[in-house]
C-alpha cells in the first residue's frame, strides 16, 4: 500500500502530471500551433485578393457615382489601412518567412482594422456613414428594437440569436470536454441559426423588392452571415468544432451590434449612389465574404495565442 502511495506521489511530480493542469487539458483540444499558423495563413491568402477587389470595385462604383476614384472617406482610409496590414501580413510570410506569433498578431490586427473600417467609422462624418441612421427621442439615444420591421421578422431575429447564443455555449462545452453530443448539438444548432439568418434576408428581400445590402442593418446581418457561412464551411472542411468557440462570440458581438447600434431596422430609400444595383451587388457581395474569411483567419490567430499560452513545456511551436 505505501509503495502505490509513493508511486502515485511520484506520478503526480513528473512532468507529464502538468498535462492533467486546466490550462494543458484545454490545449490538448485545440489543433497544433503550426497547423493554426498555417491554416491562418491559408484563409487570410483566399480574403485578401477578395478584400482588393473589394477595394477595387468600391473605387470603381466612386468613379460612377461621385466622378472620383478614391476621396480619402473615413471609410476608404480604413479599407486601406486593413489592406496594408494584410499585405504586410503575406509579403512577411512570403519574403522574411513569417510564422508564429508575428504572423498570428498581424492577423488580428487585420480584424481589428476590418471592424473599424465597418463599424468604427460610424461614428464619424463621411460618405460611408450609417451613423444618420441612430434614433433619437426626446434628445435621448435609442438603442435595439425593432422598429420598421413586421413581426414575423422580428421573431426570426431573436431565435436566430438564442440559437448562435446556445451554439456557442454548446462549442465551448464540446472544446472543454470533448463531449460528442455538445458537439453534435452545437453544429445543429449553428446551422439552424444560418438558416434563420437566411430567411431573415430572404424576407427582407422580398419586402424591399431588392437584395437587403443598402442599410447599416443590412449590411450587419450580411456581414454575420458571411462569418457564419465561412465558419460552417471551415467546420465541414476541417473537422473541427473547437473552432466554433472562437468563432461564434464574434457572431454574436456583431449579431448584438446590428440590433443596439440600429434600433431602426426599416430601410430609407436608396440615394442616387446606390442605385447602380451591379455595382452594389458586387461590391458588398464581395466585401461579405471577404469579412468573413477574415473574420475566421483572426478566430485561428486567437486559437494560436491560446493554444500557445496553455501549451505543455516542449510542444513544437511554428518557427519565428
Amino acid at each position: 500500500m505505501s509503495s502505490n502511495r509513493a508511486q502515485a506521489a511520484t506520478n503526480a511530480e513528473s512532468p507529464g502530471a502538468e498535462r492533467t493542469s486546466p490550462g494543458s487539458f484545454l490545449a490538448d483540444r485545440l489543433p497544433g500551433l503550426e497547423t493554426l499558423d498555417r491554416l491562418t495563413c491559408r484563409i487570410i491568402s483566399f480574403g485578401f485578393p477578395l478584400l482588393t477587389l473589394t477595394i477595387i470595385t468600391g473605387s470603381t462604383w466612386a468613379q460612377a457615382a461621385w466622378g472620383r476614384w478614391w476621396g480619402w472617406d473615413p471609410k476608404e482610409t480604413a479599407s486601406l489601412v486593413a489592406w496594408l496590414v494584410y499585405a504586410a501580413y503575406l509579403h512577411g510570410r512570403v519574403r522574411r518567412g513569417w510564422q508564429g506569433g508575428p504572423a498570428a498578431a498581424f492577423a488580428v490586427l487585420g480584424f481589428l482594422a476590418i471592424l473599424f473600417c465597418y463599424a468604427g467609422v460610424n461614428l464619424l462624418p463621411g460618405l460611408h456613414s450609417y451613423g444618420g441612421q441612430l434614433v433619437r427621442e426626446d434628445g435621448h439615444l435609442l438603442l435595439g428594437g425593432f422598429r420598421g420591421v413586421p413581426g414575423s421578422e422580428a421573431a426570426l431575429t431573436k431565435a436566430f440569436m438564442i440559437a448562435y447564443l446556445l451554439a456557442a455555449l454548446g462549442y465551448l462545452g464540446f472544446t472543454v470536454s470533448r463531449n460528442a453530443t455538445a458537439g453534435r448539438i452545437a453544429t445543429s444548432l449553428a446551422w439552424a441559426g444560418f438558416l434563420l439568418l437566411t430567411g431573415i434576408l430572404a424576407s427582407r428581400t422580398y419586402r424591399l423588392g431588392r437584395l437587403p445590402l443598402t442599410s447599416g442593418y443590412d449590411f450587419a446581418l450580411c456581414f454575420v452571415w458571411g462569418v457564419a457561412a465561412a465558419y460552417l464551411v471551415a467546420e465541414k472542411v476541417l473537422r473541427s468544432r473547437a473552432l466554433g468557440a472562437f468563432v461564434l462570440p464574434v457572431i454574436l458581438v456583431l449579431s448584438m451590434y446590428a440590433y443596439l447600434f440600429f434600433p431602426s431596422k426599416d430601410s430609407a430609400p436608396l440615394m442616387p449612389a446606390l442605385q447602380n444595383r451591379f455595382w452594389l451587388h458586387v461590391h458588398v457581395s464581395v466585401a461579405v465574404v471577404a469579412y468573413g474569411a477574415l473574420a475566421l483567419s483572426c478566430a485561428t490567430a486567437v486559437m494560436y495565442f491560446v493554444k500557445r499560452r496553455l501549451a505543455a513545456p516542449g510542444e513544437p511551436r511554428a518557427s519565428v
